[in-house]
Parts: structure tokens; sequence; C-alpha cells
């Protein structure tokens, strides 16, 4: 079973639209309904924001949606939206888990974990939900990890949407900046600088790589007890694919 994860899209708030690249890819038969016959669901983890024919565009791709408040959306106005969209009465909730097979699959925004984006606190959720794949998002970041035997995955910003929060390496070096310092108090004030400043400038030249936000989205091929997860990025004008697997224990 194939299942679409993709989220954080911002439209028109803070990106356009998605790119053309990944509707061609998704919407490979824009006249029929479903759009795309390999897809059986679709899991959008919010931040949608304001844009009907987006919600629209994921609706027609599946037979279903599984659609989660973001932390920016406007749960009412979401509501409502999809509604229309689909033709019947909808409720949009913060978490929501289907079964595939031997999986449970928990997908969240993940605003409301605290602290953000921390594994512990997801590892935490996924026990909480009892799933063995947790889809989260709000980083517009993607990820890929396993842990305590659980797969966590986060598909990024489908549009490449920029976000507010700070970077984490931001505070890595930091925190490595400091500790270097203070192994190195006895030592000379001007040998200390040099230091501070080579570090400094190392954070300057990872500043545009680092921080820059790509467009992605994943697909989940589920058989069984195992998830093939295959990442799509759009870099440069083209699209990248990586794989990744995961088997429950």
């Amino acid at each position: 079973m194939l299942t679409l994860a993709i989220g954080d899209l911002y439209i028109p708030e803070r990106a356009l639209d998605l790119p053309a690249k990944f509707r061609k890819l998704l919407c490979p038969n824009p006249q029929s309904i479903p759009t795309n016959s390999k897809i059986s669901e679709v899991i959008c983890l919010g931040n949608i924001t304001n844009s009907v024919d987006t919600l629209k565009f994921l609706h027609d791709l599946s037979p279903s949606l599984h659609l989660v408040k973001g932390e920016f959306d406007d749960l009412p106005i979401l509501s409502q939206q999809l509604s229309s969209v689909s033709k019947k009465d909808e409720n949009v909730g913060i978490y929501g888990v289907i079964t595939h097979d031997n999986l449970r699959i928990g997908f969240t925004n993940g605003y409301q974990v605290v602290p953000k984006n921390d594994p512990l606190a997801l590892s935490t959720l996924a026990r909480e939900l009892d799933v063995d794949v947790l889809i989260w998002g709000g980083t517009h970041k993607v990820e890929a990890y396993t842990l305590d035997g659980k797969f966590f995955v986060n598909p990024g910003s489908g549009t490449g949407a920029f976000s507010f929060d700070w970077p984490e390496w931001y505070e890595e070096e930091e925190n490595a900046k400091e500790e270097e310092i203070k192994e190195n108090e006895d030592e000379a004030k001007p040998e200390k600088l040099q230091k501070a400043n080579v570090i400094d400038e190392h954070i300057l030249s990872e500043v545009t790589e680092l921080n820059a936000i790509v467009p992605s989205f994943c697909l989940l091929d589920t058989f069984g007890s195992t998830c093939t997860l295959y990442i799509y990025t759009h870099l440069n004008g083209e699209v990248k694919v990586d794989k990744v697997s995961y088997t429950k224990e």
C-alpha cells in the first residue's frame, strides 16, 4: 500500500504553490479522480493555511485523505474547506492513526510536542498512540530514523516554505564554542579569541547550506511488517529520490 506524507505548505502566505515537477509526479492523470491510481491514502500534516485549491489537489489524489491541524491553521476554516471539497461533514483533529497490515501509523503536525522535535518526546508520543511509525512535521526539514524499535518520519515542507525557528545547528555550535573557550580559559587571550573567530567563520560558511529549506515529501510503501520510505526532494530544479527501509521487530 502506497501512502503519501506531505505537509507545511503555507500556501499562499509563504509559498505560491508546490513545485511543478512535484505536481506532475503526484498527479499523472489530472482528468480522472483519483488522479493517482497508485496512491492509496494521503496524509497531510497541516499548515495548508488558506488554499482550497491545494486541499482539493490533495483530496483528489487518492480515495482517502487524512488531515490534521497545523500550528498556523484556523481549525473552523480548515474543517469547512475540507467539507466543501469532500462534499461531506469533516472534523480535523490534532492526531490520527491508521493501520496498514501489521503496522500502526500515527501522524501529527508536531507543534504540540515539547520540546519541539525532541526524539524522546516523539518516542513518548509514539508509545501513547501505540504506533509503530510516527509521522510528524512542523520543522520544514525532512528526517527519517529509528528509535526504540519505532520508525520516525518527517516529510519536511512540500513547498520549501521558510521557517521562523532557529536552526538547530546554531545552538549546537554555540554550545561547542562555549565549551571550547572554557577548556582553554588558562591559555593566552589572543589565542582564545583566534579560536573563537575560527568557529565564527565556520558558522558563516555553513549558514547558506544548512539554513536552506528544500521542498520535499515522502511516500511510504507498506507491506506486512515492512515500510519502505521514498524521500523526494526538489533541489536546483531537479527531483532526487532516497530510499530507507524499516521492519517492525
